[in-house]
């Protein structure tokens, strides 16, 4: 049986995507404005207006079809709906034992092998703090490979994790 690496996929049984429908709507009225701007009459004087106009409307176009590919879809947890996350963060051999301290409570860590200096913490949360899975991977061959388990939490113990987290490592949601 293969390992679960969540430096390359989300969890499936809490996590589903969601289409975000106020974004299709912004993109549809950034849409209609930029080809109006097309459809304007052009202007008698000897100004840069036109060219201005023109601008605009393509401009206000190429943000609406962006938001369209690639922002009106996203990952949610599927308990409330809020928007998933996703951290890195990466520990020196001289961290080791902090980040056994601080990941104990919440699951078994293997014996970290002594021979890896550096090792990342990969977290997926949501924007909530109301559910956060995290696994410990090391850089090996060009790829990150698991050292622990896939570890998710929910409720209160997710985000007693995630205020842990953020208060030991200053990063922001």
């Amino acid at each position: 049986m293969e390992t679960f690496n969540l430096s390359q996929s989300y969890p499936t049984q809490d996590i589903r995507k969601r289409t975000s429908f106020l974004t299709i709507g912004l993109s549809i009225c950034l849409l209609a404005a930029g080809i109006s701007l097309f459809f304007l009459p052009g202007s008698k004087s000897e100004s840069n207006i036109d060219a201005l106009r023109i601008v605009v409307g393509s401009l206000l176009a190429g943000i609406s079809f962006y938001c369209l590919s690639f922002r009106a879809c996203y990952q949610a947890y599927a308990g409330t709906g809020s928007m998933m996350c996703k951290k890195s963060l990466s520990f020196r051999k001289d961290q080791f034992p902090c980040l056994k301290k601080h990941l104990e409570d919440y699951c078994d860590l293997p014996a970290i092998p002594s021979e890896e200096s550096q090792l990342y913490l990969q977290v997926v949360h949501s924007k909530d703090n109301q559910y956060a899975a995290f696994q410990v991977l090391t850089y090996t061959s060009f790829l990150y490979e698991p050292v622990t388990e896939l570890c998710c939490l929910k409720g209160e113990k997710a985000s007693t994790f995630m205020k842990n987290l953020q208060a030991s490592h200053g990063f922001l949601r």
